[in-house]
């Protein structure tokens, strides 16, 4: 059933209406494990968490958040049967058909650590601990060494990277340094890239198996500014965006690789698209407005693996009220984009309100086939870094 969906498609350009959420300061969730219908949009919604009601496993009391890891990188497996969310500083294991907590992952799975499940194997998270890549099985809680990289000491995926399509392929910065990738099947990393004299925000393994690196300030049109793509050996390709900003990377429905990018920083922004949702076409760098929005609004992006789509949080930083002039279009929402940018599906408002600086940002995260969202709300209890994590199921 899709209730009040197919009223609330719209395209790019048009119909972007203000669109009121009632009982805005008085409205409170439901108890965990029960949903509700989102009473605008008519999404069903349902609760996964209760923080200030959970033990917390590390520190002892109890926990003040629980949320996704972060946007890029997918909290579920293959067939949906289990994902993870962070519980402040370790991850725990959740049902992903009940939306049910099952346990503590060990703490060495952190969030330093950045658990990605593999594709091929429902039970598996590889996760990176100093200078090694590590596999954790659910079923049996046994742990594995997958590669010790021994040229470093460390490595990290600079927070935002997941494993890549194929399932055989991750990147890594080694001492926050030399970029490199390195491959499953074959237990090799192959050649890297120094860094050094240039900073860099994070790094991407793209749907070929390309990388995509988002260099620090100044945005520009030189080398090492904005978004860069590598061949998986580290030969440099192109640039691919002016400046750095929210993304994620997907397969368009032709079989591109595209970069689904907020252009705010763009110096050079499409025409009638300034802070907007921009495909970016990898082997051109042909750009596609999908979605303009008010200066007002930030962003989270998240792509699941090509069905068409892409899921986009809006986030309002001065927090307005829903009867206030700054209530723009797409205020606090949470979005369904389709990525020839026909058509916008609003799913729900997610009413986090912004009382610190980051725990209230929904960060949604897709599952793969995109048909699960998860993401974050305070929904406007006023404790300093609060956040549960909520579901919906697309369609529902």
């Amino acid at each position: 059933m899709y209730r009040l969906y197919a009223l609330l498609v719209c395209t790019c350009a048009y119909a972007q209406t203000v669109a009121l959420p009632p009982d805005y300061d008085t409205f409170q969730p439901p108890a965990v494990g029960n949903s509700y219908i989102d009473p605008v949009f008519g999404a069903s919604i349902q609760r996964v968490s209760n923080a200030m009601a959970t033990r917390n496993a590390d520190r002892g009391g109890n926990l003040t958040w629980i949320e996704n890891e972060y946007s890029t990188a997918s909290a579920f497996n293959s067939d949906n049967s289990r994902f993870v969310l962070l519980h402040q500083s370790y991850f725990a294991l959740y049902d992903g058909a009940a939306g049910a907590y099952l346990y503590d992952l060990p703490l060495e799975v952190n969030a330093t650590s950045e658990p990605r499940w593999s594709r091929v194997d429902n039970h598996t998270l590889y996760y990176h601990f100093r200078n090694q890549l590590k596999s954790f099985d659910i079923a049996t809680g046994g742990t594995n060494v997958v590669h010790t990289f021994d040229q470093y000491a460390s490595i990290s995926g600079n927070g935002e990277m997941d494993i890549s399509l194929d399932g055989d392929h991750f990147v890594f910065a080694g001492d926050g340094r030399f970029i490199f990738v390195y491959q499953i099947s074959t237990d090799q990393a192959l050649p890297a890239l120094d860094t050094s004299g240039h900073g860099f925000d994070s790094i991407y393994i793209t749907p070929q198996n390309n990388v995509l690196v988002s260099w620090g300030p100044p945005s520009g049109t030189a080398r090492y500014q904005g978004q860069e793509m590598f061949d998986s050996n580290m030969n440099f390709l192109r640039q691919v965006g002016h400046a750095n900003g929210h993304k994620h990377l997907t397969v368009d429905t032709n079989g591109d690789e595209v970069l689904i990018w907020t252009n705010s920083d763009d110096p050079n922004p499409l025409p009638d698209c300034q802070n907007g949702v921009v495909k970016i076409r990898l082997a051109d760098a042909s750009q596609t407005c999908l979605l303009q929005l008010d200066w007002s609004l930030a962003v989270h992006i998240t792509a699941p693996d090509g069905n068409g789509w892409v899921y986009v949080d809006t986030e309002s930083p001065t927090n307005p009220e829903p009867d206030s002039p700054k209530w723009v279009p797409y205020t606090n929402e949470l979005l369904q984009v389709k990525l020839d940018g026909s058509g916008v599906v609003r799913l729900a408002h997610h009413r986090s309100r912004a009382v610190d600086r980051y725990n209230w940002q929904p960060k949604n995260s897709v599952s793969r086939d995109g048909t699960r969202l998860l993401f974050s709300s305070n929904y406007g209890i006023n404790v300093t870094q609060y956040a549960d994590t909520y579901m919906i199921v697309p369609g529902n």
